[in-house]
């Protein structure tokens, strides 16, 4: 392609640029926003951070893919810091911003106590690290213009100037940093128009890679299958796809290029300086990893396409234009080109300003600054111009320098290889930058010390060997080592081989930079500036020392300003000053405090870097302070006024008992009293106005007052929109006297705090403490030994009910059988005639019997309640119910009893409805009843009940014996028994332990009031019914002899032979026909095809249960028969599994009345074609 085409495409492009970038200054200048919406700011930030892909990025990173995916690892760097790095970027961007800082050397510096020697040094060295890089762009555009235009002449030693295309590249780069760079003094002014400039590189370079690398895929080849099936047939290709991540080579490249990515000054400059929010930040974190991803998936089938058409004839740098040049494509080539000249021009560019800065303040001013063209009077300042013009010629210095290393670098060389070394040297600055930044102990010492050994290293190990080539006898240095000792040799130095050169070199400069920096750190001292810039950047840059606090501070403000204008220029001095007057409510003529000298010094720091700032301030304090006669005058007139206040004040604060002590707004003392003196134990000649609060907290830090890692609560938080105030804590001191320490703001600033002797308090709460701590002990001693008992107790009751329950079956089963037999006797030895006296005796003989054995049954029923009450078997199920009804049945079933003993009983009616379990108060009262009757001689018992405002009141009354008071709480005991003195049927001593049982259970009070020899009256009170509950009274209906005429088929199934045999007797002599079977195939049998009315069977049958089998027959018949179950369970599970079937359950032993009557009630629903549940 003829070379003017080249020439004029690339100066179009140059055009635009310079119009991007004007038109974009111009649209700031006119206060419109250049940047429409916060996410396009958020986009061009992100493209900005793509001046990190430079041509290296373009053209080397192919070349460095037919190494296979090590290439990567300069892109993994970047991408670890930005998306794991946030909180790290934030605190750089708010330290930066706070202290005014405009480079990487002032970042450095600053921390350090704003060292002028380490910021200069930090400058030589990045100078020198990034020229190679420079040089690396003026090549790769040199040579990429010499192939694009004489693709067939092979590229060969230097040229002269004049025919030379670097050097018009480098002067239009210079050029164009000039105007668009250099434009203001102050570097830490965004430069809109040139960042514009550079985010629009961005965007031509990733289009110009994308369409040249689709054009390769899909134009040259036959899409990415071609390509792989290529690489499947050649073992090179295919190696390519093979990545080893064992080599070191990834751990070293991902390292430096991270830190690079944080150091390098044009990266620092876009990324730092240049940053507008925080929230930019945030976005790039995906935005340009998105970016270098596109970049990263088409390098390698670039580089498989090269390998592929050219084997090893061409440079694999130059693979991306020599590729559309080989399939006669020329503008796809010069588009190449194009991208190629954006990537290299925008890293050039802002290398050069962000390197012209840190020349101009970090090493020429202080030059300046230090020699005779600037005397102590300082009539002779440099003007901002003359800063412009330095800065300006340094980037055209740095751009020459650069143009000649280009025209020294072996052409050969590859330009990954030009870049990693730039990269390990770059890295150099790391230890210093991270370690400010993350440990409070890092010192300048430990910078400087670890910068030099590091850049030491990476001469001698990398530069050295890079430079052999060109020089004999740096060759033979590096093939034999200094003197000939092998172990000294630059790139196997003590003996470590194995490793590419940028791996060892990484090892051995980076690894003792590192240490050096820890141990100098360590052992160095520092001075207080260090130390309070070193807690300004832990803290985020918050907090700033004051400027030379130990030189005159009697200064105008009107000189300060003026200073600051030298500098600054005029107009841009008056408009800060204007605003800083306006907050502080000054005067522009007034004195200049500590704040009005820091605040100056910041805005110098812009134009010249904090440490040359720092300089300028203390040469204009020397020179310009006012002359002692100038200072009494504009003093005198306050003076008066000032002792007096200082005077009334000192003697407000001396009367008051608390130590108090008054800072200003930097945490510098201003008033005390001797109260606060004697708490903290202070020398007197040591407190004084204008005592930093630090120094004070290291002075008793020294002598052991507290550790280090209390200082976090000695000072009030600096964040004042989340700290609380007043802010108190309390602290002991090494005597034992514990201080109750309070700070609050004050409303014109600066803090008061107060000191107040709390140790009595803190003795009388350690006192009540320990007291309420032995108490505490005690009392858990007791609820201990309490638990332990009851726990003992309940294990004892809970076996004994076990006991009980487990045995009831084995019971209950033979005394069930043997009443079922008497009852059946019974029944048979009925007399024919009256006369007849062998039979009445008989009878006699076994109703003797049956009343034995129901004192027996009486007995176990009442331990089988006790047992089913304490564990928990029985649950209460209230229902409505008429509680007339209730005491109808209860003098139906008592009345006789009474006349047997000659009593009377009163049962008085009520048409009161209750809620409550029926079944259980039924017992309650059964229990009451029988014991009055029982302990009663003579004269009547009353059951009746009265209406009270929380329920109904049941009582039962008699005119017995009575009960003693001091034998009341006994009687509810079980087996106690009041001694009667009489041969009366006694009791089982159960009855009124079980109706305390109940009444507990039901959650109703029972009541007792007795008096010996005149009787006792016992009360429940019942919850009423609901208003309009309908409770029908069940009437019973004397229908016993219709009923019997009324035979039933009844099913008895029981495993115990004997209990069959009773019942089958029984019902017999009741009219029923019995059908007996022990399981279900035998009722089957016997029931020969019947269906019988009836089903009783036992709940305990052999592996089953009487509820199982009674379903099957159902299932079988196909008709719901009645069932009844019979069981001396009176667990819940029980009768919930029988109601779930519909069956009934009647409690063993069986009471022959309590049977007959149910079969009555069968009998009667069968005769009136009803089927209903019994109750």
């Amino acid at each position: 392609m003829p070379g003017w085409v080249v020439l004029s495409v690339s100066t179009a492009y140059v055009v635009i640029l310079f119009l991007i970038a004007w038109w974009t200054d111009r649209q700031g200048g006119s206060r419109r926003s250049a940047v429409p919406s916060e996410w396009l700011a958020a986009l061009g930030y992100a493209l900005t951070l793509a001046v990190y892909n430079t041509s290296w990025s373009f053209y080397g990173s192919v070349g460095r893919a037919l190494s296979g995916f090590d290439y990567l690892a300069i892109y993994i760097g970047p991408t670890l810091v930005l998306v794991f790095g946030q909180r790290l970027i934030a605190r750089i961007v708010t330290v930066a911003k706070s202290q005014n800082i405009t480079s990487i050397a002032d970042f450095i510096a600053a921390r350090y106590g704003k060292s002028q020697m380490l910021a200069a040094l930090v400058t030589m060295a990045a100078l020198l690290a990034v020229l190679p890089y420079i040089a690396l762009q003026l090549k790769a555009v040199g040579t990429s213009f010499d192939i694009l235009t004489a693709p067939a002449v092979a590229p060969g030693g230097p040229r002269p100037i004049r025919g030379d295309s670097t050097f018009a590249v480098a002067a239009s780069m210079a050029l164009f940093a000039i105007m668009f760079g250099v434009r203001h003094i102050h570097a830490s002014e965004h430069h809109r128009g040139l960042m514009a400039a550079i985010a629009f590189e961005s965007l031509v370079k990733l289009s110009a890679f994308v369409v040249v690398a689709l054009f390769i895929v899909f134009g040259m080849f036959d899409g990415l299958g071609d390509l792989v099936a290529r690489t499947q047939a050649d073992a090179r290709m295919a190696s390519l796809l093979a990545p080893d991540f064992s080599d070191p080579t990834w751990i070293s490249n991902t390292i430096i290029a991270a830190i690079s990515f944080l150091c390098l000054p044009h990266m620092f400059h876009v990324a730092v300086v240049e940053n507008q929010s925080l929230s930019q930040a945030r976005a790039a974190a995906w935005l340009y990893p998105a970016y270098l991803l596109v970049f990263s998936v088409l390098m390698v089938p670039i580089a498989i396409a090269g390998l592929a058409t050219f084997a090893d004839t061409v440079n694999p740098d130059t693979f991306v234009i020599s590729l559309p040049l080989a399939a006669d494509a020329p503008l796809m080539a010069l588009l190449a080109f194009l991208g190629g000249f954006s990537a290299a021009t925008g890293m050039v560019i802002v290398a050069s300003v962000a390197l012209s800065t840190m020349l101009c303040n970090d090493v020429i001013v202080p030059l300046l600054l230090r020699s005779r063209l600037v005397g102590r009077s300082g009539a002779i300042w440099p003007s901002p111009a003359a800063l412009l013009l330095v800065r300006r010629i340094s980037v055209a210095g740095i751009l020459l320098l650069a143009y000649m290393m280009n025209r020294l670098v072996d052409q050969a060389y590859p330009l990954t290889v030009i870049g990693l070394l730039s990269f390990v040297a770059i890295a150099q600055l790391g230890p210093a930058f991270l370690g400010g930044l993350l440990w409070r102990r890092a010192k300048g010492a430990g910078a400087v010390s670890g910068i030099v050994v590091g850049f030491a290293l990476w001469i001698y190990t990398l530069l050295v060997p890079s430079i052999a080539p060109l020089v004999p006898a740096v060759d033979a240095l590096v093939v034999n080592g200094p003197f000939g000792l092998a172990w000294l040799k630059p790139q196997a130095l003590f003996g470590v081989t194995g490793l590419d050169p940028i791996s060892h070199a990484t090892l051995w400069s980076l690894g003792a930079n590192l240490l050096v920096f820890a141990a100098v750190s360590l052992l160095a001292d520092r001075s207080p500036l260090e130390r309070l810039q070193a807690e300004a950047f832990a803290d985020g840059g918050a907090a700033q020392p004051p400027p030379l606090a130990s030189l005159p501070l009697v200064t105008r403000l009107e000189d300060l300003k003026t200073l600051a204008a030298r500098f600054v220029g005029a107009e841009r001095s008056a408009s800060a000053f204007d605003d800083f007057v306006e907050q502080r409510r000054a005067r522009q003529d007034g004195l200049a405090d500590m704040e009005a000298m820091r605040f100056t010094e910041n805005l110098i720091a812009g134009a010249l870097g904090a440490a040359s700032a720092r300089v300028v301030i203390a040469a204009a304090l020397e020179s310009r302070s006012l002359s002692r006669k100038a200072a009494v005058v504009m003093l005198d007139e306050a003076s008066q006024a000032l002792h007096f206040n200082r005077k009334l004040l000192q003697g407000a604060l001396e009367s008051v008992p608390q130590g108090i002590c008054v800072f200003d707004a930097n945490l510098a003392i201003e008033a005390w009293n001797a109260r606060f003196l004697t708490l903290l134990d202070l020398p007197r000649d040591l407190i004084r106005v204008g005592l930093p609060l630090a120094d004070l907290v290291d002075f008793n830090r020294e002598r052991g007052e507290y550790d280090a890692e209390d200082l976090k609560a000695l000072l009030v938080n600096r964040d004042l929109a989340t700290q609380i105030w007043p802010y108190v804590y309390e602290r002991q001191r090494p005597d034992g006297m514990v201080l109750e320490i309070a700070y609050d703001r004050m409303a014109e600033g600066g803090y008061i705090s107060t000191y107040t002797d709390v140790t009595e308090r803190h003795r009388a709460a350690a006192g009540l403490r320990r007291a309420n701590e032995e108490l505490e002990r005690r009392v858990q001693e007791r609820t201990q030994a309490l638990e332990q008992a009851k726990a003992e107790a309940e294990r004892a009751n809970m076996g004994k009910t076990r006991f009980l329950a487990a045995a009831s079956h084995d019971l209950l089963q033979p005394l069930n059988a043997a009443r079922l037999y008497l009852a059946a006797l019974d029944e048979s030895l009925k007399p024919d005639e009256a006369g007849k006296g062998l039979l009445n005796e008989e009878r006699a003989l076994a109703r003797n019997a049956a009343a034995a054995l129901s004192s027996t049954e009486r007995l176990l029923d009442e331990l089988l309640d006790i047992s089913s009450y304490d564990s928990g078997a029985v649950r209460a199920q209230p229902a409505d119910f008429s509680v007339g009804s209730l005491l109808a049945q209860l003098e139906l079933e008592f009345s006789a009893m009474a006349r047997q003993r000659g009593l009377t009983l009163k049962i008085v009616a009520s048409r009161l409805s209750a809620r409550t379990d029926p079944q259980l108060l039924r017992r309650v009262l059964q229990n009451l009843l029988s014991n009055a009757i029982r302990y009663t001689p003579e004269g009547k018992v009353l059951l009746g009940c009265r209406r009270r405002k929380d329920g109904i009141r049941i009582e039962v009354r008699d005119t017995g014996i009575g009960i003693a008071p001091e034998r009341q709480k006994e009687i509810f005991e079980e087996f106690r028994r009041l001694d009667t003195g009489e041969e009366r049927e006694k009791g089982s001593g159960l009855g009124l332990a079980i109706v305390e049982r109940i009444c507990r259970l039901l959650d109703f009070p029972l009541e007792m009031r007795s008096r010996p020899g005149y009787g006792t009256c016992f009360a429940v009170t019942v919850p009423r019914a609901a208003a309009g509950a309908a409770v029908a009274a069940a009437e019973k209906t004397a229908a016993a002899s219709a009923a019997s005429q009324r035979a039933l088929a009844v099913l008895c199934i029981d495993n115990d032979g004997a209990i069959r045999d009773g019942l089958a007797a029984l019902l017999s002599r009741w009219g029923h026909r019995p059908i007996v079977a022990s399981d279900e195939r035998t009722a089957l049998a016997n029931c020969n095809g019947q269906v019988p009315d009836l089903a009783l069977v036992d709940y305990h049958l052999d592996g089953t249960t009487g509820v199982e089998v009674l379903g099957e027959l159902r299932k079988h018949w196909g008709r719901e028969v009645r069932g009844l179950v019979i069981t001396a369970d009176r667990g819940e599970a029980v009768g919930a599994e029988a109601k779930a079937l519909g069956c009934e359950v009647m409690a063993k032993p069986v009471k022959p009345a309590a049977l007959r009557r149910y079969l009555d009630a069968v009998a009667l629903e069968k005769g009136a074609g009803l089927h209903r549940g019994a109750s």
